[in-house]
């Protein structure tokens, strides 16, 4: 399938007055995302009343949303200055990776603005750390990208780096979130009992189910995709029925936040080029070879039923079928409330 030419340059993309624009400022705060924004606040909260750190996991498959969700909490916080000097009320950071003990604590002073961030021994720079954290009024650290503690060439968790953290949080007396790949963070932990026990709550992103014995799995889906078309402003094909387009969506994304959007945004792009006010199965096949066949492996289901393999079923995968990650061993018992377990420890 061929398209018109029409170039798109970098004003028309970022601009968000055009659909493009839109798409790409998307951010869709659906219940799962604010549900679990709403217990950072409370790891925060309760950390004040307890006196002491109450940290947090949050771990999830690449695409879920994962950074965005931490971004977009600590985007809320402003930094802002005083009289004493710049208050850092949620400090984010990247992981760096290969990360080593003293590289991870430049890179905090860095962040913090300690302009002689790389100088020093090892004990200087956490002693100006513990003194940046404080004099910014640090209410939380944000670390993404934490399984880069555990080495890609050996596959082992860096105890160093791990052992300096427990450090860290007990002398900063601040609590911290940190973000990683399904399983990682919580194998991290289980390789230092001190550090795990800083951390009572342990959260998972999933991606969206497709469950048709679980109609609030679908709604959920469904009221997702509503809003993303809302926001870019161009309608979605009525060429077949709505949950019929909307069960290919979730196939074609395996329900993760990040294929959606990118299928949602380039299909934008191909509907611009073609000057179409709707986003066609036509269109959505052609974006769908050219954004995610590679990376879903699987066929397009938005080609013709000639051309395209058997849909698969339309029931979500329960925990027996599902292969046995850690994170899937750790939901096989009910969890309690964020509350619950924060007010226990």
């Amino acid at each position: 399938m061929t398209f018109p030419s029409k170039n798109l340059d970098a004003t028309s993309i970022e601009n968000p007055a055009t659909p493009i624009g839109r798409a790409n400022a998307t951010l869709i705060r659906y219940p799962r995302f604010t549900q679990l924004q709403g217990n950072i606040q409370l790891c925060c909260d309760l950390s004040k009343i307890a006196g002491e750190p109450q940290c947090m996991i949050l771990e999830g498959a690449t695409g879920t949303g994962k950074s965005t969700l931490v971004k977009s909490y600590a985007s809320t916080y402003h930094h802002y200055e005083t009289a004493s000097g710049t208050k850092i009320p949620v400090f984010y950071l990247e992981t760096p990776s290969p990360v080593t003990v003293k590289g991870m604590a430049a890179r905090l002073l860095e962040v913090l603005g300690d302009p002689g961030a790389h100088h020093g021994t090892l004990w200087s720079m956490n002693s100006r750390l513990i003194h940046f954290i404080r004099t910014c009024e640090v209410q939380l650290v944000i670390l993404d990208d934490f399984h880069h503690l555990i080495d890609r060439e050996t596959n082992r968790v860096m105890d160093k780096v791990s052992d300096w953290l427990k450090v860290l949080i007990k002398e900063a007396n601040v609590p911290f979130l940190v973000v990683g790949l399904d399983g990682t963070v919580r194998r991290i932990l289980e390789s230092n009992t001190q550090l795990s026990r800083l951390f009572a709550i342990r959260e998972t992103l999933q991606p969206f189910q497709w469950d048709e014995q679980n109609p609030d799995s679908i709604q959920e889906f469904a009221a997702f995709v509503a809003f993303a078309e809302s926001r870019i402003g161009i309608l979605l094909t009525d060429e077949i029925e709505r949950k019929d387009l909307l069960y290919r969506l979730h196939v074609a994304t395996n329900g993760v936040v990040g294929n959606v959007m990118n299928l949602l945004r380039y299909s934008v792009v191909l509907a611009q080029q073609r000057q179409a006010d709707r986003l066609t199965l036509e269109i959505f096949s052609a974006a769908f070879d050219l954004r995610l066949a590679e990376h879903v492996r699987r066929g397009n289901p938005f080609a013709p039923p000639a051309t395209r393999s058997a849909l698969p079923s339309k029931v979500a995968p329960t925990a027996e079928s599902r292969p046995e990650s850690p994170a899937n061993r750790h939901k096989k018992k009910q969890k309690p409330s964020v509350s619950e377990v924060l007010t226990t420890h």
